[in-house]
């Protein structure tokens, strides 16, 4: 399995007062971090070792363990998703598994680095068609069109949080200070990315709601 690299350093406004002093992957889900149940699920797949990407708050996981090989980057600033990315480069390795710390989504790795290496990609993002909102357009296996802030009316897809990448896009795309990996690679990689289709569920604890909702699913089996 390759490296998993997560990315860490969100704040989560909508959360209020349960982020106000720390990130939203240290939010605690049914008696631990939401990044532990993210790491826990990655381990189950093969995987080894992650690179945690924590944010301009990254004293904040001084005392974080867990069974996997952990290494950490903290920012000096606040980078946004691509920055932080560019900030890692030299940890990354050749292809990593990219994933949110605000969401558990535990789909099969194996299939989907299987798609990846067979199809020889840069980029395969999970996409799942059973979301309640859409955010692409994806036709004939690829990712053709994203956009989360102004989806248009014929978007068929959602983006579900796990994907693979290779370096090389990192290092061509990538720049110094602050800057957004869904808005600047998914436009620029438009009709190139694998759209890996996989509808489990998923859940991204943005909200109190949200974050409720996955209480219950780890305690009870049930979203």
């Amino acid at each position: 399995m390759p490296q998993v690299v997560i990315l860490a350093g969100g704040l989560g406004t909508r959360l209020g007062e349960v982020t106000e002093k720390i990130p939203k992957s240290l939010v605690e889900v049914n008696g631990k971090p939401i990044i532990s149940h993210i790491l826990d699920w990655a381990l189950k797949q093969g995987c080894k070792n992650a690179l945690i990407l924590t944010g301009y708050l990254g004293e904040m996981f001084d005392n974080f363990t867990h069974e996997m090989e952990l290494v950490f980057i903290q920012e000096n600033e606040p980078l946004g998703t691509g920055g932080a990315l560019w900030n890692a480069k030299e940890s990354l390795e050749n292809e990593f598994i990219l994933l949110w710390g605000d969401d558990y989504h535990p789909i099969n790795y194996n299939l989907l680095v299987s798609e990846h290496r067979r199809k020889n990609s840069q980029l395969t993002m999970t996409v799942t068609e059973s979301h309640k909102s859409m955010n692409l357009k994806h036709e004939n296996g690829k990712v053709i069109e994203y956009n989360k802030s102004s989806p248009a009316i014929d978007y068929n897809g959602y983006e579900a949080g796990t994907s693979i990448v290779s370096k090389r896009i990192v290092e061509t795309y990538g720049k110094k200070g602050k800057w957004s990996w869904e808005e600047t690679v998914y436009p620029a990689l438009s009709g190139e990315i694998i759209a890996h289709i996989d509808n489990t569920k998923f859940w991204d604890m943005g909200t109190p709601e949200r974050l409720q909702i996955l209480e219950n699913f780890f305690k009870y089996g049930r979203s």
